[in-house]
């Protein structure tokens, strides 16, 4: 492959909205400095991880696992349905919303209460409803979980309550949380500070803080779920924006939850930023077409690949594979494609025609016509010899006659 020209590399970071008080810092040295057990570091726009310690050993999640209960209640569940609270879910203990036996309150709520308040009664009576029965939606838990790729995954419960065979680790809920962050509704309760949800027992409504104090303390972060147990420690998924680019960092086992959380997004917005390199639509380089009324065809990427790349380091340059074409040749057909190469990831992008390219008339004619001269030449050429071989029989056959008479 060769490598592709310089006009195909861009070297710009992706614009977007700037986050308050949240710039990056000039490049940092080393890795960040966090007391977490495990944890990693993922941008949300590629998926690459950034940063990573221990990242691929299963821990207990405790209520980051409620991330998942949250993304099978907006993907399976109708948010606007009304949920009747069972015994089972009214008898959960710990963090929760005082849930009743017999009380109805939306999934929605259900959903918000979990999500902000850890709700261990919210997250039961929403699996109820959104599986059927609690045993069901544990089977969509880790259906969906192998659909997401999270192989050290398993759930035994939609909360997080300790048990042995509920497990996970700092990558998959990184991965986790990254499809659920693409759900708007998911978002805008993750990012809210405080909210005010129905409570139709009593002369009040249910007023909730979320418990992520990254939200309070810092202008740029906007998510994603705490949690605690005694086996797991204090566990946290943080999401941040700076100039329309978010990160997700998971630190699991911590001394410092909400520290460390800030200290592995900071580090990544001081080390990295976005990248595009390759743009979107016409290219300057041109594909060689034979048997065509034009030599050569203007070509195309079909879409723009951007990438996370450390501040003090040189881009990928893409490489092209575009051999020559043959006529004819319509617009958007593919002809090659670009290669990336890049930390363990091969990308390979399309090039598609912008311009269609008839045959050439001497290909028409050598394609269609000069093969039906050679069929009838070869026929006529049969023929003769035909017509020769029996025409010398005959005379063979007269000379024999003659010399008998003699």
């Amino acid at each position: 492959m060769a490598c592709l020209a310089a006009s195909w590399f861009v070297s710009e970071a992706a614009a977007g909205e700037k986050a308050a008080d949240a710039q990056p810092k000039p490049t940092a040295s080393g890795d960040p400095v966090v007391s977490a057990k495990a944890a990693i570091l993922i941008d949300d726009t590629t998926g690459l991880t950034l940063y990573e310690s221990n990242a691929h050993q299963r821990r207990y999640p405790a209520s980051i696992g409620k991330i998942m209960t949250a993304l099978l209640c907006v993907e399976k569940g109708d948010l606007d349905q009304s949920v009747t609270v069972s015994a089972r879910a009214a008898a959960v203990g710990e963090a929760t919303l005082n849930l009743e036996q017999g009380e109805k309150i939306k999934l929605r709520h259900l959903l918000i209460g979990m999500l902000m308040n850890s709700a261990n009664d919210a997250a039961v009576a929403a699996a109820e409803a959104v599986g059927g029965d609690y045993d069901s939606f544990i089977e969509m838990m880790n259906a969906r979980a192998r659909e997401l790729g999270l192989k050290d995954t398993h759930f035994t419960n939609p909360h997080g309550l300790h048990n042995e065979d509920h497990y996970s680790t700092a990558y998959d809920l990184a991965h986790l949380a990254r499809a659920a962050m693409a759900v708007e509704d998911i978002q805008n309760i993750v990012d809210t500070e405080e909210a005010v949800i129905p409570w139709p027992s009593k002369p009040w409504d249910r007023k909730l803080v979320n418990r992520n104090q990254l939200l309070a303390q810092w202008p740029a972060a906007d998510g994603v779920k705490t949690g605690y147990t005694k086996q797991a420690g204090r566990c946290l998924v943080a999401s941040a924006t700076v100039d329309g680019w978010r990160l997700i960092g998971v630190c699991l086992g911590c001394k410092d939850t909400f520290g460390d959380g800030r200290a592995l997004l900071e580090w990544g917005f001081e080390n990295y930023h976005l990248v595009k390199v390759v743009r979107k639509g016409p290219a300057q380089i041109s594909c060689t077409v034979n048997k065509g009324r034009q030599k050569s065809v203007p070509v195309a990427a079909t879409e723009e690949l951007v990438l996370t790349v450390k501040r003090d380091a040189k881009p990928p340059k893409p490489d092209i594979d575009l051999p020559p074409a043959e006529a004819p040749i319509e617009v958007g057909q593919e002809l090659g494609y670009l290669w990336v190469a890049y930390r363990d990831n091969e990308y390979r992008i399309p090039l598609v025609a912008t311009a269609a390219v008839d045959k050439s008339m001497w290909a028409e004619l050598v394609d269609n016509y000069v093969p039906a001269a050679l069929l009838l030449l070869l026929l006529a050429s049969s023929v003769g010899v035909l017509v020769y071989g029996a025409a010398a029989k005959i005379a063979g056959a007269r000379r024999y006659r003659l010399a008998q008479r003699k």
